[in-house]
Parts: C-alpha cells; structure tokens; sequence
C-alpha cells in the first residue's frame, strides 16, 4: 500500500510539473476544495473497487463525490439548485448506485430510492415538470413519513 501510495504521489508531482513545463496555468478553480473532495471520492471509489475487504467503502466515496461536484456547481454555475433536497439526493444516488446496483445489496438499493425520491420530491422544482405536478404537491406534503418509514425499517429489520 505505501508503495502504491507513494507512486501515486509520485505521479501527480509529475502531472504539476508537466504543467508547468507545458505552461498550463492551473487557476486557483482548479485547486478548490470542491474539486478535491470529488477527486477524494473517486479515489476512494477506485480503491473500495479494487479491495474486497472494504466492500461498502464505494458508498462513501460516492457521497464525497456527488457533494464534491454539487458544491462546485453551487458556486460556478449560476443556475444550480441549491435547495436542500439535494443532499438526501446525493446519498440516495449513491447508496442506489453503489450499493444496490454494483455490490447487488436489496437493502441498500431500496434506502437508495427512498432516499433518491424524497429528494426529488423535496425539490420545489419538480412541480414545474409536466405530468409530476400532481402527485408532486402531495408527496411534498408528506415526504416526512418516508423518513419515518425508511428509520422504522432500518431500526426493526431483522
């Protein structure tokens, strides 16, 4: 590990210098902490793919991600949304993805859609999409008792 570790390092020292040499400018857009938290992620998605001891590991690196890039968009792209649904969205994306779809987890795929669609519907801007209206404004209402739900299964399953 330290030696994977250290040529990684290694590397990335050489990308810079390349760049240098290149006279690439890296900007500071390009060094911000929202970038590195989703580099972060994606690290940590390559690592948990390859170690089969950290099976869940691709979750997490996945959240990072998604945060990473979700924070980025905030503040560079004028129209981003930055309600708070986003956040439940984000983890929900990435227990689905990760979880349920790559490591075949039941569990973790159905916390991921719950979780995916209360964002969705938490989203003020999903009454705007035609079809959705409807049933849209009632899950708004009550999106609260899919968090209750979603505890009530986690806490008493067996």
């Amino acid at each position: 590990m330290r030696r994977k570790t250290i040529g990684i390092l290694i590397a990335l020292a050489g990308m810079f210098l390349l760049f240098r040499e290149q006279g690439v400018a890296l900007s500071p857009d390009t060094l911000s902490w929202e970038l590195i938290l989703a580099a972060t992620g994606l690290l940590v998605i390559f690592y948990a793919r390859h170690k089969p001891r950290h099976p869940y590991l691709m979750i997490w690196g996945g959240i990072a991600l998604g945060l990473g890039i979700h924070a980025w968009g905030l503040n560079r792209i004028k129209d981003w949304p930055s309600h708070w649904s986003m956040i439940p969205a984000i983890i929900g994306a990435s227990f689905l993805l990760f979880g349920g779809l790559i490591r075949k987890n039941r569990n973790h795929g159905m916390i991921g859609a719950l979780l995916l669609l209360l964002g969705l519907f938490a989203w003020p801007g999903v009454t705007e999409i035609p079809g959705l209206n409807p049933a849209a404004q009632i899950l708004n209402s009550y999106w609260p008792a899919v968090l209750v739900i979603l505890g009530g299964y986690m806490a008493f399953k067996k």
